[in-house]
């Protein structure tokens, strides 16, 4: 493979120490050196052809990197009452732009734990170059699945010249349009981005 070539791949991601599966994908497009699977993935990527599979072990530095004590903070428990929230272990909550998972609940003191859960493990993901995608429409449903975080059956996209016209089911958000169109400038031949929304009477049940 070559950077930014548009591939879809098969994965399984496991940590290491206890076998546990953690993510895992069937002809999920992605882009390569795109930064769209983890950094220790696309180095591997750009070794790998078409239709080859490989098990690969990903240390952390290229993967989630490092557990961190600086990110385990402790907060009085009286934070949490103050929003109605009662902290409980495995509870996620969000501060200052980081997410993070409750760890303990002590004498009124609440224990935050805002590494990335697989910070620190060591990966072994089994994984296939399923197939390369050549035509720009393709590409482009590739990046609004990325986005979205669905499938694009709900999508249709169409490429004239420098020109995408996207067709988008109304809940994606405004914000999530610009990373889109910005993906497709960046990786396509494409110059402006135009989205349409479709709006449909919902069929009454008889």
């Amino acid at each position: 493979m070559q950077k930014n070539d548009f591939i879809k791949i098969n994965f399984e991601g496991k940590i290491k120490e206890t076998g546990q599966l953690f993510d895992s994908g069937k002809n999920v497009g992605v882009v390569v050196g795109g930064s769209y699977v983890i950094p220790g993935l696309d180095d591997v990527l750009l070794e790998m052809k078409v239709g080859e599979k490989k098990t690969v072990e990903i240390p952390p530095s290229k993967a989630f990197g490092d557990r961190e004590q600086a990110k385990v903070h402790t907060v009085p428990e009286a934070e949490f009452k103050k929003h109605g929230t009662t902290p409980k272990p495995g509870l996620v909550v969000d501060a200052d732009n980081m997410r993070g998972r409750v760890m303990s609940v002590t004498s009124g003191r609440v224990m935050i734990d805002f590494n990335h859960p697989l910070a620190g493990k060591i990966l072994t993901y089994d994984i296939e170059v399923a197939g390369k995608m050549e035509k720009p429409e393709e590409k482009v449903l590739a990046i609004v699945e990325y986005f979205t975080k669905t499938d694009a059956v709900n999508f249709s996209a169409k490429v004239t010249g420098k020109e995408a016209d996207i067709t988008v089911p109304p809940i994606i958000h405004p914000v999530y349009k610009k990373k889109i169109a910005d993906e497709v400038m960046k990786f396509l031949d494409i110059e402006k981005v135009k989205f349409s929304e479709v709006f449909e009477k919902k069929k009454e049940t008889p």
